[in-house]
């Protein structure tokens, strides 16, 4: 699995994670890792790309979880609208 292919599974679980549980949900890496079934170290190169884009992807909560950034929230909720 490539760093974007994990950036994107990663934009999938916290997109999920909002449609269940609302604007702010957010995850452990722990859940991440076991989720998506990648290594310590595909996670963190994944988060560290998608912290550094110039949109926010990801953000950490106080508690040090992953939620979508501001930008992102509105493309998954733009995800979540039929196709017509």
């Amino acid at each position: 699995m490539t760093v974007d292919d994990v950036v994107e599974a990663i934009f999938r679980r916290l997109c999920l994670r909002q449609r269940h549980q609302g604007v702010g949900a957010a995850m452990s890496l722990t859940e991440l890792q076991i989720g998506l079934g990648v290594t310590e170290e595909q996670l963190g190169d994944a988060v560290k790309t998608a912290r550094i884009s110039d949109d926010l992807f990801v953000t950490f909560t106080a508690t040090d979880r992953l939620t979508l950034g501001p930008s992102w929230r509105a493309r998954c909720k733009a995800q979540e609208r039929p196709v017509r």
